[in-house]
């Protein structure tokens, strides 16, 4: 009687599926906590549990790590066209309080300030959030324009400006302890900032869109 082949048992640990996910949130979480200067690989794979030679056989440098764990969050797309300018401008502002009270907003922030000290690191990762960002504005702004809602060669980089840097300003200026009045209270900041913007405008938008 025939038997089966048995195949030899492979040895060591069976290979984890989340080794890559894991590093790359440590990643994030240690270059938040301590910025880009104290962040290395040996840091990174003691926190992620997870030994040196399987870091080492993805990145051999803390610049590549960081700039495929800047890749891999991206944040969920949103839909920046609600019909009305209002709408949008709340809409950008909603976004803009999500990824700064996220996990990692201010991973996001310190990326970005890091990219013009160290342009040579990870500027194309910034490159590609600041294009977006600067696409999403630009929509804003011509779709407002095509409903007559404001007048034509307003400027997309003021406006945009003008409500994600008054959000980011307040987020940065509020106190640790103080973090959970920002959140509870981010909807109506929202909105004063976004009614402030369009009083400046003097646009025909409807104050009582969502």
């Amino acid at each position: 009687m025939s038997r089966a082949i048995q195949q030899p048992s492979g040895r060591g640990r069976p290979i984890d599926p989340d080794i890559e996910a894991r590093l790359l949130s440590t990643t994030l979480e240690l270059y938040g906590d301590l910025g880009w200067a104290r962040l290395n690989l040996d840091l990174i794979a003691r926190h992620a549990k997870v030994g040196k030679a399987a870091l080492y056989r993805r990145w051999q440098t803390k610049e590549q790590i960081m700039s495929a764990a800047l890749r891999s969050h991206q944040g969920p797309q949103v839909d920046f066209d609600t019909g009305t300018f209002r709408g949008d401008l709340l809409t950008l502002g909603r976004a803009t309080a999500d990824w700064l009270l996220g996990d990692y907003g201010l991973v996001r922030m310190r990326a970005m300030i890091d990219a013009k000290i160290y342009p040579e690191l990870f500027e194309g990762e910034i490159a590609d959030l600041r294009s977006e960002t600067i696409a999403n504005g630009r929509g804003i702004i011509f779709r407002a324009i095509e409903r007559g809602e404001i007048i034509e060669g307003t400027s997309p980089a003021l406006v945009l400006d003008a409500v994600t840097g008054t959000i980011e300003h307040h987020y940065l200026m509020t106190p640790m302890s103080k973090l959970k009045e920002f959140e509870s209270g981010a909807e109506k900041y929202i909105e004063s900032v976004v009614d402030l913007v369009l009083a400046g405008l003097n646009c025909h938008s409807n104050s009582a869109d969502k």
